[in-house]
């Protein structure tokens, strides 16, 4: 019952964010009928996204689970026909640009997502968001957003307390599944000529399926960011976060914390994140350039039950690896092109050596995309 109560109190807060967005917007529209007697100007942006995604990797899957699927192995384990698939991307994103507070803008956004894979329909799903940015001087700015995830499917495991009743049978793979709250701030202001810093925090709440609620988790993220302009056609990017993540460690099904033996996921994590935008030579009077970032995510479990326990998560530290790089080629005011690839390594390791095999087994993966999206932005 605690959990379902603090499921509604967080979906109470969802609507509060949403009734504060829609105050927003009456506002605004007050604000833009004033300001509209004085000249027309373009405040509203309505931008379509449509991208298509080759992922190689689609479920993370190590190289002995890989095997595994091809082999024909783990009858109710694999509930995917393929595992790799194309991933359609569509998005509709809106923002309202107005003013309250005398010159100084005020920005409300909004956009809904979905990424449809093709042939494993299990793996789709969607996304929403929606943010008020509020410029405090012409260089200075903070922005309070939300985003919501109602369901995200990681993959099917085994789960050992069905094991302990039926043995090892296909019904004992479940599927773990997830929804995400996400509230985040954010304040940034540029300095000296022109490099701006932005400090960012964010708060993320992790709620799970039936099986697998030992993992619901609540996660606070703490940002800084540097962009940093080396020439008027290179910019540098730098930010360091700092995640702490408190797992419940117990299923409140069946389980209180005295009783529980795991697992227990909590753990803290660094990520460093070095990038550059280089804006490249017009081709034929139209504008390009070439994002690229470069990350490192090192996680730390902190499992309080001894490796023979909890033998995934006792001693465990990963070392995530990460390139995402984009070519972004704008044909006109309305329409840009991009083609882009992520490559995704994860390197799992314990200081239980008893566990090292296993571990590097399950969680070991690597993974790529590439893809194409177009991107249309009008503006009335």
């Amino acid at each position: 019952m605690k959990y379902i109560k603090l499921k509604y109190s967080f979906l109470s807060c969802r609507i509060c964010f949403l009734l504060l967005i829609i105050f927003l917007f009456l506002a605004a529209g007050e604000a833009f009928a004033e300001e509209k007697k004085k000249k027309k100007s373009k405040n509203l942006n309505i931008g379509f996204t449509l991208a298509t995604t080759y992922d190689n990797n689609i479920l993370k899957y190590s190289d002995k689970y890989l095997a595994r699927f091809m082999n024909g192995q783990d009858e109710g384990r694999f509930h995917i026909d393929t595992y790799d698939d194309i991933i359609l991307y569509t998005s509709l994103k809106m923002s309202y640009t107005f003013r309250i507070f005398g010159k100084l803008r005020s920005i409300i956004n909004g956009e809904v997502s979905r990424r449809t894979y093709v042939v494993n329909d299990i793996k789709s799903w969607n996304y929403m968001t929606f943010g008020y940015l509020q410029y405090i001087t012409k260089r200075a700015s903070f922005k309070i957003l939300y985003s919501y995830i109602p369901s995200f499917y990681v993959r099917h495991f085994r789960d050992w307390q069905w094991v302990e009743v039926y043995g090892y049978t296909p019904e004992t793979f479940k599927p773990y599944v997830f929804s995400k709250d996400n509230f985040g701030f954010y304040i940034q202001n540029t300095f000296f000529k022109n490099t701006r810093v932005k400090l960012s925090l964010y708060h993320a709440r992790y709620y799970h399926n039936k099986y697998y609620t030992e993992y619901d988790s609540k996660d606070w993220i703490y940002g800084i960011k540097l962009y940093q302009p080396l020439h008027k056609k290179f910019r540098l990017e730098a930010s360091y976060q700092f995640v702490t993540s408190d797992a419940k460690g117990y299923n409140s099904a069946i389980e209180t914390p005295e009783t529980s033996n795991g697992p227990d996921a909590t753990f803290v994590e660094d990520r460093f994140v070095l990038g550059f935008l280089w804006y490249l030579p017009r081709i034929a009077k139209h504008s390009n350039n070439l994002d690229v970032d470069f990350i490192l995510l090192l996680r730390y479990y902190s499992s309080k039950y001894p490796p023979l326990v909890d033998p995934l998560h006792a001693g465990r530290y990963d070392k995530n690896y990460r390139i995402t790089a984009s070519y972004n080629f704008t044909l006109s005011k309305s329409f840009k092109l991009s083609v882009f690839y992520r490559l995704y390594l994860r390197d799992s390791d314990t200081k239980a050596r008893i566990n090292r095999t296993y571990v590097s087994n399950e969680k070991d993966y690597s993974q790529y995309h590439l893809g194409l999206s177009v991107a249309y932005k009008i503006k009335l």
